[in-house]
């Protein structure tokens, strides 16, 4: 993702992510998103874009990738 675009999500939603938030995320991506939803309080547009924003989308199309090889 260039850096248009993602100055361009960030700007879509002015949602205030924690550390502690960030780091959850990126640690449990692959959870359900209800799950994530009721732990972190955000709308699951606001998760798809913060998962897009730290390149998770990214990260498991290239874990998959590996795993085909």
């Amino acid at each position: 993702m260039r850096k248009y675009e993602r100055s361009k999500l960030k700007n879509q939603l002015d949602v205030q992510w924690t550390t502690e938030q960030d780091c959850y995320l990126i640690e449990n991506s692959t959870i359900p998103l209800e799950q994530l939803m009721n732990v972190l309080n955000f709308s699951e547009d606001e998760i798809h874009q913060r998962k897009e924003i730290l390149g998770l989308y990214r990260r498991e199309r290239q874990i998959q990738r590996m795993k085909i090889k």
